[in-house]
């Protein structure tokens, strides 16, 4: 291989590896805020009631019964499922085809250091492919059975 071409891999190697890390530390940035701004909503909103009474009623109301099926939604609805592993396998498996371009690519002190990331390609790539298997026998299970999604 041309050692300009060669150089050119390995720059954009690095450079597509900081955009899938900046990305990584946005996505768990936004995800623990979310689910910090839930807590809090979810707090306020138990402390209004003064009594178990009061809290009781409002769980007996249409309003109650949404606030209490909205906990639960995420576990029981299977497309959150399906989509959380469509979305975890495609990171991975892009994550180990990163690992398998740099170990080509890259021009490195020793071979050890490449078997390494060879195999860490691999491994990621083929647990990447998992995941997306396992997505589709869960839709085509979920199609089979008959599970709805719940609105």
């Amino acid at each position: 291989m041309d050692p300009m071409v060669q150089g050119q891999l390995k720059e954009w190697f690095l450079m597509m590896a900081a955009v899938v890390g900046l990305g990584w530390c946005i996505y768990l940035i936004t995800t623990a805020i979310r689910r910090w701004q839930q807590n809090v909503m979810q707090r306020h909103v138990l402390d209004k009631f003064s009594t178990a009474q009061d809290f009781a009623q409002f769980i007996q109301s249409p309003a109650g019964q949404n606030y209490l099926s909205s906990f639960s939604e995420a576990v029981t609805n299977p497309r959150n499922a399906i989509l959380t592993s469509i979305k975890t396998g495609c990171v991975v498996m892009f994550g180990g085809v990163g690992f398998l371009v740099g170990s080509a690519g890259a021009n490195s002190v020793s071979a050890a250091t490449d078997s390494i990331t060879f195999r860490i390609g691999w491994v990621l790539l083929l647990v990447g492919v998992g995941f997306l298997i396992s997505a589709g026998i869960s839709y085509f299970l979920s199609r089979k059975v008959g599970w709805k999604e719940q609105d």
